[in-house]
């Protein structure tokens, strides 16, 4: 029987394209006509039976012209559409923290909603097309609970939410589902992929939002310059919370050997403190160490209390020539200071007498044969360059002019030494005067007792004095002579007094003082002795007094300070000039899985970039295994080559380059470490703010794994909705036939009983 509410509810409609008038002359031809044959009967009956009798046959007779007609009524049903729904889920290292309820990681909470008993997936499957990613840092399908291994080295929301929207674009999603902590390593902000995908994003946050006890390695970072008995400053900054006034061990370990430790005090909540070790590496190469906090019982995040990080102690030749005036103590024993330092050759222009010369250190007949170099290929091979007591006069304006060039476009270090003609002001109008980290001054514009100095008669610049570190002085490695603090200030204390200073004017703006005379003054600052700056792609120093051998004389044979001295501060003047060809990498240490991003740029002689070198970089893998890297002209920079590669092994590996040009050929190699990564434990609690938002971008909601279970009816709002039209034929229903029979049977019924035909 049809649902007659139904019925009265939809549209009635008709099989045939006759018009209502067609079907209203038909239906009166009809009753007429039966009118017409009940007009003369054979038994006389009453006039309102006559009428009943018309009445029923019309009726039935009319039916039966429906029925031809097809009736049908039409009405509409909504009927949900089962449509996509996409399901995110992090897969990153953090998931791994053991922060969710129970004791469990966050990797176990998220696979136990999804998967676990009346989780998530049985639930919305009832609705929903379900399309299961995993990302870290990109997009993968999920599969099943054993692909969820919380071990992506990065977790990058964007790329993996726009990764996700691309290959969904022709589905037609009805929304998107991101279960994560919230760690974001990416460049691009998730909050703007959220906005951009089409469809609602809502967020499950998992993980404990406020971490209260932890403390956290935040960076490393190491000098990179290897100073006198290969001390290292190792700096470690540390972030902690709920440990206020804490004492706990700060290590340094190679494998299992703890190689320096410090104790230390952890102050205030949220605060960043740097903590600085000295490490003293016992071999040559490339070693690896770790920075480590032991773990506390109560901690819950213990993976970000240790780091790794790489000390390339491999031994690179430095070339420095050094130009000397006439022969004395400040020359010989700095040249003896050097002697047995295999990473240093002094190659050295000692004029000894009018137009007579002597060179020492030299590794060939031809070098500084000539004399000072004056040309870019013959002094661009150096390192650095030492000016001792030499008058201006004994260089040409272009011999000059090309020491600022050395300086400031091939990257080398300058240093000028204290005599009686250095830091003279005949170099005032010259490029010296502009490397320089301090001013020249004219003599007549100095104060009285300034003038003179040692070798000019009895003044106090002549007099002996003892070295004073600046603040910057007792913190640089430059002067590092003991440990560092009070034991170093110590050390310099007792070194013998030096005797004679140059007189200069006042640092230049950006340079650092770190020595200066512990009386001598000029306009109301202290007259600096040692300084440095930068200049250009190099580094200056002034040492503005020739009584440093002093230190030699005066103390025991057995003591080393004046050639750690010497050592240390021509290490620091080459170390930082650059190679014919120069690699640099986009970071200092990669995860395994990352891209590494090379680039490499190549000079001439002449150190100008050059655009037509053969250039091949070579990669060898911590197990020995070497590779071929492709290199792509990058077009923005003259000589920049590019090349891009993926690192997946842990361990140090090694980068060789080589080029071929017209000048010659060069190589460099640079080494780099793959390790654990350690982004992903930063700042460990559960971002819900960052969650919220990506969830108000995307039109969605944020919840917690407490309330995750309301996503179910939330998703509902989600399903499309389309319109179902059913037709239903009226003409041949049961109802219809019955009462035919009925009306029919009742006619002929009636007829029966008054004996009529």
């Amino acid at each position: 029987m049809a649902n007659l509410t139904q019925l009265a509810r939809g549209d009635f409609s008709l099989g045939t394209d006759l018009s209502a008038w067609v079907i209203v002359g038909i239906i009166a031809l009809i009753v007429g006509g039966v009118w017409f044959l009940y007009r003369r009967t054979t038994v006389a009956v009453s006039r309102p039976l006559k009428l009943l009798l018309v009445s029923l046959k019309s009726a039935a007779l009319v039916l039966l012209f429906l029925c031809l007609l097809q009736p049908l009524v039409i009405h509409s049903v909504p009927v949900p559409q089962k449509t996509y729904l996409a399901i995110m889920v992090d897969d990153s290292r953090s998931m791994a923290i053991r922060d969710a309820e129970g004791g469990r990681s966050r990797r176990d909470a998220a696979a136990e909603l999804l998967y676990g008993k009346g989780g998530l997936i049985g639930r919305l499957q009832k609705n929903f097309e379900l399309k299961m990613f995993r990302f870290d840092k990109d997009a993968a399908p999920l599969t099943g609970i054993e692909n969820l291994s919380a071990s992506g080295s990065r977790s990058r929301l964007y790329q993996s939410m726009m990764q996700v929207g691309a290959e969904l674009g022709g589905m037609s999603p009805s929304g998107l589902l991101l279960i994560t902590d919230g760690a974001d390593n990416g460049a691009e902000d998730p909050v703007r992929a959220a906005g951009q995908m089409g469809f609602p994003v809502f967020t499950v946050g998992v993980g404990r939002e406020d971490v209260e006890k932890d403390i956290e390695i935040v960076d490393v970072s190491t000098a990179k310059t290897i100073l006198e008995d290969a001390i290292v400053e190792v700096n470690v900054t540390v972030r902690s919370r709920g440990y206020q006034k804490r004492e706990v061990d700060l290590r340094i370990e190679e494998g299992e050997k703890i190689t320096a430790s410090k104790r230390i005090l952890l102050e205030n909540a949220d605060q960043t403190q740097r903590f600085t070790l000295e490490l003293a590496p016992e071999k040559e190469g490339p070693l690896v160490y770790t920075a480590r906090i032991p773990e506390l019982a109560d901690e819950i995040v213990t993976e970000n209390n240790r780091w790794s990080f790489l000390v390339d102690n491999t031994p690179k030749r430095l070339h420095i020539l050094y130009i000397e005036g006439h022969p004395r103590n400040e020359y010989k024993y700095i040249r003896r200071a050097v002697e047995a330092d295999k990473t240093l050759r002094l190659a050295s222009y000692l004029q000894t007498g009018p137009q007579k010369f002597l060179r020492q250190g030299i590794a060939s007949a031809e070098e500084l044969k000539a004399g000072f170099p004056s040309r870019e290929e013959d002094l661009f091979k150096y390192h650095a360059i030492v000016f001792g007591d030499i008058p201006q006069h004994f260089f040409t304006a272009e011999q000059l002019a090309l020491v600022r060039e050395f300086v400031s476009r091939r990257g080398g270090g300058f240093l000028m030494i204290g005599g009686s003609t250095a830091f003279d002001e005949a170099y005032i109008e010259t490029p010296i005067a502009d490397l320089l980290p301090v001013t020249l001054v004219p003599e007549t514009e100095l104060p009285a007792q300034l003038r003179g100095g040692a070798g000019k008669g009895n003044n106090p610049t002549g007099e002996k004095f003892h070295l004073h570190l600046t603040g910057d002085g007792e913190q640089d490695p430059l002067l590092r002579m003991g440990p560092l603090g009070d034991l170093n200030r110590e050390w310099w204390e007792k070194m013998p007094a030096l005797q004679g200073v140059n007189a200069t004017g006042r640092r230049k703006a950006g340079a650092t003082v770190l020595a200066v005379h512990p009386r001598l003054r000029f306009q109301n600052e202290p007259l600096p002795v040692i300084a440095y700056q930068r200049y250009g792609r190099g580094r200056t120093m002034a040492v503005a007094t020739a009584s440093t051998w002093r230190w030699q004389m005066l103390m025991p044979y057995d003591d080393t300070s004046h050639e750690r001295f010497w050592r240390q501060i021509l290490r620091w003047l080459a170390q930082s000039s650059q190679d014919r060809i120069e690699l640099r990498l986009d970071r200092t240490a990669y995860s395994p899985g990352e891209d590494v991003i090379a680039q490499i740029q190549v000079f001439d002689k002449a150190f100008n970039a050059i655009d037509d070198a053969t250039v091949s970089l070579k990669i060898t893998e911590p197990d020995g295994i070497r590779r071929d890297i492709r290199l792509i002209r990058s077009g923005e920079k003259e000589g920049i080559l590019t090349g891009v590669f993926t690192v997946q092994k842990e361990g140090v590996f090694e980068a060789d380059i080589s080029s071929e040009t017209a000048a010659g050929e060069a190589s460099e190699t640079l080494r780099f470490l793959v390790t654990r990564p350690h982004v992903e434990y930063h700042n460990a609690a559960m971002d819900a703010a960052q969650l919220k938002r990506i969830a108000a971008a995307g039109g969605g909601r944020f919840y917690t794994v407490d309330d995750a279970m309301r996503i179910t009816e939330d998703a509902t709002a989600l399903q499309k909705i389309i319109t179902v039209k059913n037709e239903q034929d009226l003409w041949n229903i049961p109802a219809v036939l019955v009462f035919l029979i009925l009306i029919l049977g009742l006619e002929w019924y009636m007829r029966r009983q008054k004996g009529m035909s």
